[in-house]
């Protein structure tokens, strides 16, 4: 009877020194994964659930449609979940509204010595880790093999060849127009073209996101030179104006050379067996670029704040947190890129197909941090979509940015 006693009190111990309470924590986690994303998560939490009997993860998947609305409205009414998942681009104006708690004393040091130190920057304000980054997932460049071959974009073994250069590109694709009538590449017409790749373009021009005393606001002169570059692909019959399906199959189908999409895609490139004829690789910059940027969002994990703060809730769901981040191997099987050195430089990550082609997208990735980005980001999405269908001047779509910009942040 004493020995037993022993061992429950030295499990006990246990228990307490790796989790910090001494009895089972239920926690509730909101997500807003589907298809194929919602199911790699939820054999996640199962798995986790079944690996100890100190925490139970119960998840709530909701519609992504109407999942931010009901976060904060569940955050407003004071009982928010105990985790939930959260958009880079959306952090900022949670943090500002003080909603979701900084999560510093929390988290482990292994852990934030092991990001990628623009994803950690990128959820730390004013010297606070605020959430937890779980993948990013950056616009990345996919290419047709056969139309490259048939547009004589091949070396001397015949391997195709890839631009190294965002001019290289655009040559690329005027041979491939000139040498098969095909289009040099696509792109959907709205977040990927307004947001993702207006973002990638500017930046990799020399634009900046922050003026010199920190405070958002975009360069109106290379806004203009940003518009202009995607202006021509349209202008010169380069590419079409299509939605992200039809963009999609025009790759597939080899009717178009290059196709612009996040690396999601490439999850359902393997389901649809056509990996051997499509490939990938990161987006290229300038030949001038001093540094390669690319738009890439991240899905972080963050805990809401509530009227009472259940601290074994807390550490409950950090814990989970963490688990997640370092089991983010699986996770990426549905196409993003882990944010860890320890996975995604593990040899079973880089295994998967064509993953080494891009990873390096990772380290480039960034997303604006501003207050109102929805406000902004609904304006580049109107504002590009007028220049390549004539409605506005590459000029007067950088004044208008510039104006709303602002308007946003003043």
């Amino acid at each position: 009877m004493k020995t037993k006693l022993s061992v429950l009190l030295i499990g006990l111990m246990f228990i307490v020194s790796i989790f910090g309470f001494t009895k089972p924590v239920e926690i509730t986690f909101w997500t807003l994964f589907s298809g194929g994303e919602g199911y790699i998560m939820t054999n996640l939490i199962d798995q986790f659930n079944k690996e100890q009997n100190q925490i139970f993860v119960s998840q709530q998947p909701l519609d992504w449609g109407q999942y931010y609305n009901k976060l904060l409205a569940s955050m407003v009414g004071g009982n928010p979940p105990d985790l939930a998942i959260m958009h880079r681009s959306s952090l900022v104006d949670y943090v500002e509204r003080g909603t979701i708690l900084p999560l510093d004393k929390y988290v482990s040091n292994n852990i934030k010595t092991d990001y990628l130190e623009n994803i950690i920057q990128a959820a730390t304000f004013s010297g606070q880790i605020y959430a937890l980054p779980l993948d990013t997932h950056p616009l990345v460049l996919y290419y047709n093999k056969s139309v490259l071959r048939e547009a004589g974009l091949v070396d001397s073994k015949g391997e195709v060849l890839l631009p190294k250069t965002f001019e290289e590109f655009y040559n690329f694709c005027k041979q491939i127009k000139e040498k098969t009538g095909k289009y040099g590449m696509v792109i959907e017409d709205a977040n990927g073209l307004g947001e993702r790749l207006w973002l990638t373009i500017y930046r990799n021009l020399g634009g900046k996101l922050e003026d010199s005393d920190g405070n958002f606001f975009i360069d109106k002169t290379i806004a203009e030179k940003t518009y202009k570059e995607i202006l021509k692909f349209y202008e010169e019959g380069l590419t079409t104006y299509v939605n992200y399906d039809t963009a999609r199959a025009l790759l597939i189908s080899g009717q178009a050379g290059f196709n612009f999409d996040g690396v999601w895609a490439i999850a359902s490139f393997e389901d649809m067996g056509v990996l051997q004829e499509i490939g990938v690789m990161p987006v290229p910059p300038f030949s001038f670029s001093e540094k390669a940027y690319v738009w890439g969002d991240s899905h972080t994990l963050i805990i809401p704040k509530a009227p009472k703060m259940n601290e074994d809730k807390v550490k409950a769901a950090v814990t989970f947190a963490e688990w997640l981040v370092n089991h983010s191997y699986e996770w990426a099987k549905a196409g993003h890129l882990p944010v860890v050195k320890s996975v995604a430089e593990s040899a079973e990550f880089l295994a998967l197909p064509l993953r080494e082609d891009f990873v390096v997208s990772a380290e480039r990735a960034f997303v604006p941090e501003v207050r109102g980005w929805k406000e902004i980001q609904d304006k580049l999405l109107e504002l590009c979509q007028g220049v390549i269908l004539g409605k506005i001047t590459p000029q007067k779509a950088a004044e208008d940015l510039v104006k709303t910009v602002n308007q946003v942040v003043k």
